[in-house]
């Protein structure tokens, strides 16, 4: 199956919006093993919700691939 490719500022997006959260800075990288990784910056504590950003990617990389 072809994966759609998605820019990395559209896939941070679709966390955010998955995240329902104000205050949270989701940045999406390119990590050669996995495709891509996402990464949650605050000023809150940041555990919760980067354990469901992971959870979240995990989902998205099944249908999008990163566009570098």
């Amino acid at each position: 199956m072809q994966k759609t490719k998605r820019p990395a500022d559209e896939l941070a997006e679709m966390i955010r919006d998955g995240l329902a959260e104000e205050g949270f800075g989701v940045h999406v990288n390119s990590n050669p093993r996995t495709g891509w990784d996402v990464v949650i910056s605050s000023d809150k504590c940041t555990e919760n919700a980067q354990l469901r950003a992971e959870a979240m990617a995990v989902e998205l990389r099944r249908a999008y691939d990163l566009e570098v």
